[in-house]
């Protein structure tokens, strides 16, 4: 089983799961991984989505004992992830099943991670925009993936610098800035400003993210 929680200063979620939840996850992202053909290169962002499950499903991220109303409980396991990247992350996971062989298990897990993801998305943000950062994600998913690994560390970064109202208010334009050909047309003077902070910035990952 999945369940999430927000993060406090507007980051991303806690994705929270049992281990065999969580092995399944592991897997079948590597699954995707290794047979897309969309994903050119093996070791990079969309990997590191499985890595960070592998690490939670091993206990070095969070843990939590959750309890049923009825008062048995049970051990869960927890990883931080990044709006803006695990929207995108979840788009190309979709449109890989796409080109791929797969079995009703693998699909089950995709919808499961999915519907976690819109839930946490509609919590999040009032109104259709939840729904909007889907279609956003979606289109990015569709840019050169070597184009796509070359800036998502500006792309996240430039999140993270953001203060937590700022976050929220954001999203959509990074996730646009996900799309090369948004990014080559883009002509509103604070979308341009924020795409030459992004390309122009030495970024470097925080040690400590403020979630």
């Amino acid at each position: 089983m999945f369940r999430f929680e927000l993060t406090p200063n507007n980051a991303g979620i806690i994705l929270w799961g049992d281990t065999a939840a969580l092995d399944e996850l592991h897997q079948f992202i590597h699954f995707v991984v290794d047979e897309s053909p969309l994903i050119k290169i093996k070791d990079g962002f969309m990997l590191a989505l499985a890595y960070d499950i592998r690490k939670a499903r091993e206990g070095c991220r969070r843990t939590e004992q959750y309890q049923y109303e009825e008062g048995d409980s049970y051990q869960l396991y927890g990883v931080e992830l990044l709006w803006p990247l695990v929207l995108l992350q979840s788009a190309i996971l979709r449109r890989s099943v796409s080109y791929i062989q797969t079995d009703k298990k693998q699909l089950s897990i995709m919808y499961a991670f999915e519907h976690l993801l819109e839930s946490a998305l509609q919590e999040f943000l009032p109104g259709n925009r939840a729904e909007v950062m889907i279609k956003l994600a979606s289109s990015a998913a569709d840019s050169d993936f070597e184009w796509l690994e070359d800036n998502i560390d500006s792309r996240c970064c430039y999140f993270l610098s953001q203060p937590p109202a700022k976050r929220k208010e954001k999203l959509d334009k990074i996730l646009c800035s996900f799309d090369s050909l948004w990014s080559q047309y883009a002509r509103e003077k604070p979308d341009t400003k924020m795409l030459n902070t992004m390309n122009n910035t030495d970024w470097v990952w925080p040690d400590t993210i403020h979630w």
